[in-house]
């Protein structure tokens, strides 16, 4: 069987608990919790890329498009004056999510 990858959403004193028991050292409803969880978990895609934060992304190219037009307050931000420049942003973008080769996908 093959595996898969889930996103999944837990309350944070949940996975905390996760790390300090071994398996079955959860009671009846933090079990539910977790079934609930990954049931409504998201399945990424076979084959995925790597997956990153996209809100930083937009962030980061608007505010070396900014520089790269002068505009005062971004002198701190590489300039991003041509597409290469944003191709150049995406690709040294931080990963969160390592892809997955077609092979293993």
């Amino acid at each position: 069987m093959a595996d898969i990858e889930l996103v999944i959403k837990i309350n944070e004193e949940i996975y905390n608990h996760t790390q300090e028991y071994e398996v079955g050292g959860f009671n009846q409803e933090n079990d539910t919790k977790l079934f609930v969880a990954i049931k409504n978990g998201t399945p990424l895609p076979k084959g995925h890329g790597r997956l990153g934060d996209l809100d930083a992304l937009e962030k980061e190219i608007v505010n070396g498009i900014k520089a790269g037009n002068y505009e005062e307050g971004y002198e701190t931000f590489a300039h991003i004056n041509n597409m290469d420049d944003c191709v150049e942003c995406v690709k040294y973008a931080d990963t969160i999510i390592e892809a997955v080769p077609e092979s293993e996908g």
